[in-house]
């Protein structure tokens, strides 16, 4: 075992060879690739499976009185409901953009106050795309309401931020890329548990 240099960390060197993308399956979030690789050293060859789609965000939007709004909504996936922060795919011409959109049309809050907080790879096991996270600061109503899709049924609550660590701890926010968002944000501001 070697001791690890983050100033020495070059994650786009010595990468594998490719061969030509052959598309596998395509549906309107992702496409599924195979592609034909070869190790670096030669000693490993064969087709890797690949989810392509694009970047998608996510939002703590947080309101004057520090009160994080939260959205619950059915997961296909998992059969359940999952209580999360406001996301999706990054659709419009920038991911600022798409962070916007996501807010005003899932919870029909806005904000003019808006910092990007980080990105997480959704994983890196077989996904190409990232997941980019924004705080939105003093959100607050906007006349028109929310704008669901036609396949979107939400419900939109808000809740402390100084007790959002507890909802983590027991798992009722359990949504990767949601508990990945609040890591980022508690790593940077701090976290006062109640």
């Amino acid at each position: 075992m070697q001791e690890f240099h983050p100033e020495n960390y070059l994650p786009d060197s010595n990468l594998w060879e490719e061969g030509k993308r052959t598309s596998e399956f395509k549906t309107p979030i992702f496409e599924l690739v195979s592609i034909p690789k070869i190790s670096p050293d030669k000693t490993i060859s064969g087709n890797f499976y690949k989810v392509e789609s694009k970047d998608w965000v996510n939002v703590i939007a947080l309101t004057s009185n520090e009160n994080v709004i939260l959205i619950d909504q059915y997961r296909h996936g998992l059969h359940s409901y999952c209580l999360e922060i406001p996301g999706g795919i990054a659709e419009k011409n920038s991911i600022l953009e798409s962070a916007q959109a996501e807010l005003r049309e899932e919870t029909g809050f806005i904000s003019d106050d808006w910092e990007y907080l980080g990105k997480v790879s959704a994983n890196p096991s077989f996904m190409n795309n990232w997941c980019h996270t924004y705080i939105a600061r003093n959100v607050y109503p906007h006349p028109g309401g929310q704008e669901l899709d036609e396949s979107e049924q939400i419900e939109v609550y808000q809740y402390p931020l100084d007790k959002i660590p507890e909802i983590l701890e027991k798992n009722i926010v359990h949504h990767a890329l949601v508990v990945a968002a609040f890591g980022l944000f508690f790593l940077k501001y701090g976290a006062k548990k109640k």
